[in-house]
């Protein structure tokens, strides 16, 4: 077990938080400011509440369990056969999560970079370019992590402290305006932008210092909650709560809009563009390494290499699904969030309400 414990705290940090923030933060502010306002930010900190305490209930599975694989965990606590349709509906979960993220990414992309471009050479290019990555191992992608979150929130951070010097925030007032049902349907629309987190079953057994996994998990979503709530109030200050609305991607607009005179950068979304697809792109392959490591453990494929082909079909099927962007939305809505109460709070709950009545503490071999 010790020679796989290669990951250390900044390791695990990082890929939580790339893994987690993805394109959903292009539509987050719309979806928040329709349902609860200008109190975006204070629904955004109670998701992120939630999310924490279920990333916490991930840490604790994989302790109580012997640090071992996600496989081998429910193998032990539910058995052969009870133990892959668990893992499949996890891993159909994963890959529906991160299908459609990647039309959205498309989507994007198309319309402001790539007019002319196919989506389907899009969604190709993509995965098989994730594809190189998965083979490249696992130990590759976390130091891809590590490397991308710096190309990622650095620029990011200067292109918002930018764009609030034109920025209004008395429109982010008045707040606590809101019934107390809109902030639960508020936190059930928006808790969905914060998945990504299960690739702890991947992360948590290789890491080197057990002890200081509780304060990274922490860490991370404060990290991811914070830039959310950033993000929230930038496109209600930038705009205001009708404008945010009725935009489609009010982060992407609210970036295009920044207008510096005498720069040499004419158009920040093509810049923007270019960072976000590392956005998407940790999110994608680190989701696609977590399905495909668990399918090679549930039917004992002989490669992770191997099971990642297995899963490109599916991938591709599901992202084309969507005939346009509307439709994309609510099949995201429909569908993704019973996924995700499954596979994010039912699941992780089962498990670890069988592993103490067990008794044992976890998995004695790996499966």
């Amino acid at each position: 077990m010790k020679e796989k414990e290669f990951i250390n705290r900044y390791g695990l940090f990082s890929s939580i938080v790339v893994t987690a923030i993805g394109v959903g933060v292009f539509s987050y502010p719309r979806d928040l400011t329709r349902l609860v306002g200008s109190d975006g930010w204070f629904v955004t900190l109670i998701s992120g509440a939630i999310s924490c305490l279920l990333l916490y209930l991930i840490y604790r599975v994989v302790r109580l369990n012997n640090y071992n694989s996600f496989y081998s965990i429910l193998h032990y606590n539910f058995g052969g056969f009870l133990a892959k349709i668990c893992a499949i509906v996890f891993v159909f979960f994963n890959i529906f999560s991160i299908a459609l993220g990647m039309r959205v990414f498309s989507e994007v992309l198309k319309m402001y970079l790539l007019l002319r471009t196919p989506t389907e050479f899009i969604l190709i290019l993509m995965i098989f370019t994730g594809i190189y990555l998965v083979r490249s191992g696992f130990d590759v992608l976390v130091r891809f992590n590590q490397i991308a979150f710096w190309l990622m929130f650095l620029p990011i951070l200067f292109i918002i402290i930018i764009a609030a010097k034109g920025a209004d925030f008395t429109n982010v007032l008045p707040v606590f305006n809101n019934k107390p049902l809109d902030y639960l349907k508020g936190v059930g629309a928006t808790i969905y932008a914060f998945t990504g987190y299960q690739i702890a079953y991947l992360l948590i057994p290789s890491a080197k210092e057990k002890d200081a996994i509780p304060k990274i998990i922490v860490k991370s979503m404060i990290f991811i909650s914070l830039f959310y709530v950033i993000i929230t109030i930038m496109s209600l200050a930038i705009f205001n709560k009708k404008e945010t609305t009725n935009l489609l991607w009010p982060t992407i607009t609210m970036i295009k809009s920044i207008d510096i005179p005498g720069t040499f950068i004419e158009r920040w979304e093509g810049v923007v563009m270019a960072l976000w697809v590392i956005f998407y792109f940790t999110t994608f392959v680190n989701g696609y390494y977590l399905s495909s490591d668990i399918i090679k453990n549930a039917f004992k494929v002989e490669d992770v290499k191997i099971s990642s082909y297995i899963l490109m079909p599916f991938i591709y099927v599901i992202a084309l699904y969507p005939e346009n962007v509307p439709e994309l939305y609510k099949i995201s809505n429909m569908t993704g969030s019973t996924l995700s109460t499954f596979s994010l709070v039912i699941l992780p709950v089962l498990i670890l309400i069988v592993s103490l009545v067990k008794h044992k503490g976890g998995c004695r071999d790996e499966i």
